[in-house]
């Protein structure tokens, strides 16, 4: 009498995607509630005019930015606001844009630097979070369907390794968002979308013959820049002069070489620990941990099979 065939084990391998992909929802569950309850960064920019036309020299400010979910703190600081002003008021009384010079800037404006928001960089991120926490409980679903077997069905296998790709392309996509992207909009904002400083000759309340040099440094733990801005403030030169200031640098004796600004600072982000530590649970669940799977059921061995016979 045929007692039918005898049952399988469940496979190791198996498992331990289960309680991987477990992991995975976990993870992705608790970085939903860190971005909902703490920041997502702290950003710094600092800057400080280092030669400047009338008392400038020496005028600093920084501005530091607490960065959460539905609150973003700001706090700003500016040290020499007597010079800065006297400075203002003197350029203001030289460099005053007409209605049709100012549409011009705001056009130059949009061109230069346009960037989502960052409301959209964060509602996006939230977005793709809950896609990451569907493509495991899939996965979790396709596992199950022949968890008590040896193998799968071949349909099966090739969409468990869709899924699972996407599922790696779309947690990288987050990190980018956050590590990255998001820094690089608040930025954006907090300029106010900063215009091309090569286009003095466009507007005349600005620097001419302008120099930009910038140094950065990117890890997990944030982002640094550290630039260096030079050029001939034209709104701080006489209007019969600044045609001549625009074709060609001052001589250093010249009443116009005064009008030279140097401006030197930083943009720095700091990157919550909650952030970092999630980029190494990527590496882990994401790409560590399916990779040793894929090999360990690739030389899996059927224990029905006899032993192997070598003939001399």
């Amino acid at each position: 009498m045929s007692t039918g065939p005898e049952p399988q084990p469940i496979a190791g391998w198996r498992i331990l995607a289960s309680l991987a992909l477990v992991a995975q929802i976990v993870v992705l569950l608790a970085l939903k509630s860190s971005l909902e309850d703490e920041s997502w960064f702290v950003g710094t920019v600092s800057a400080t005019v280092e030669e400047g036309p009338l008392m400038l020299g020496g005028v600093s400010g920084n501005l530091t930015i607490d960065m959460q979910k539905e609150k973003d703190d700001i706090s700003i600081d500016f040290f020499g606001p007597l010079r800065l002003s006297h400075w203002q008021d003197e350029r203001d009384s030289r460099a005053v844009l007409s209605e049709q010079e100012n549409e011009k800037y705001d056009e130059n404006v949009n061109e230069t630097f346009n960037s989502p928001s960052p409301s959209t960089i964060k509602s996006t991120t939230f977005t793709l979070i809950h896609l990451g926490i569907g493509f495991s409980v899939l996965l979790i679903f396709l596992t199950c369907i022949d968890l008590k077997k040896q193998h799968s069905g071949s349909w099966i296998t090739r969409t468990r390794r869709f899924v699972s790709l996407s599922a790696v392309l779309n947690i990288l996509v987050v990190l980018i968002l956050i590590l990255l992207v998001l820094p690089a909009s608040w930025l954006g904002t907090i300029a106010e979308n900063p215009k091309d400083f090569s286009a003095s000759e466009e507007n005349e309340a600005f620097l001419a013959h302008a120099q930009l040099s910038v140094e950065s440094e990117l890890g997990l733990d944030g982002f640094l820049l550290e630039f260096e801005v030079s050029g001939y403030d034209v709104g701080m030169v006489r209007p019969a002069n600044r045609s001549a200031l625009e074709a060609e640098p001052p001589l250093p004796d010249s009443p116009d070489a005064e009008s030279f600004m140097l401006i030197s600072g930083e943009m720095r982000t700091e990157t919550p620990q909650y952030v970092s530590e999630m980029t190494y649970f990527w590496i882990v669940l994401w790409i560590f941990v399916p990779f040793v799977l894929l090999i360990r059921q690739r030389v899996a061995i059927d224990r029905r099979l006899g032993p192997i016979k070598v003939y001399e």
